[in-house]
């Protein structure tokens, strides 16, 4: 499903040239739960920001699905990333005119050739499977955490992607809230999902098939 080959990432910062990721390879097959660990400034998020395609890195190549993203131009690599990927980000990233149901559709929007009729019954059958359909006409605001991150769980599904990346999505949630989003990704996985966690939560982590340390 994923292949990371011989990855390497640098920054410049007032300490000079840092090198966060260095000759890094990783597989990652169909269905797995898999968390990338490692304590902060280990380069967690780059190497999740780097499979997404949304940064490039200095060298070597990520495959998804055999395809080398990063031979991809940018437009195609956002068409490939919109229809394949679901990201799950740390911060709770919505448009707050928006309703839930409307935030939830938003990859719909961005997509051109895929087809809007159903979407509103498509985002309210994820809310539903999420425990959060009550809430679709409410707006990102007037949501408790867990609930806000269960809505950026079923934006990340709208478009019935292969692969989700999630980046510390248990970081301000209380532990049963953590838990209950992990039970999700921990669902999705069994359905056939690829999900990819960062995550520094060792309980969240528990629940993984495989764990890399960075």
């Amino acid at each position: 499903m994923i292949a990371v080959e011989k990855i390497s990432k640098s920054f410049k910062s007032t300490r000079g040239t840092v090198r966060v990721l260095d000759n890094f390879s990783c597989s990652i097959s169909d269905g797995d739960f898999f968390g990338i660990a490692g304590k902060s400034g280990a380069g967690k998020s780059t190497l999740l920001s780097i499979i997404a395609g949304l940064q490039e890195p200095d060298s070597g190549k990520v495959l998804i699905e055999g395809m080398d993203i990063f031979s991809l131009k940018d437009k195609e690599r956002s068409s490939f990333r919109n229809k394949k990927i679901g990201f799950v980000s740390q911060e709770q990233s919505f448009i707050s005119s928006l309703t839930v149901k409307d935030n939830v559709r938003l990859p719909i929007f961005l997509g051109k050739d895929t087809g809007q009729n159903d979407s509103e019954k498509k985002a309210e059958n994820l809310l539903e499977r999420l425990g959060i359909r009550h809430l679709a006409d409410c707006f990102p605001s007037e949501l408790s955490g867990g609930e806000n991150h269960r809505v950026l769980i079923a934006r990340a599904l709208m478009n019935n992607p292969s692969v989700i990346l999630a980046d510390e999505p248990t970081s301000s949630l209380d532990r049963e809230q953590a838990e209950s989003v992990v039970q999700i990704f921990r669902r999705l996985a069994d359905g056939g999902k690829t999900i990819v966690m960062v995550s520094h939560d060792e309980s969240a982590l528990n629940s993984c098939d495989k764990i890399v340390h960075l």
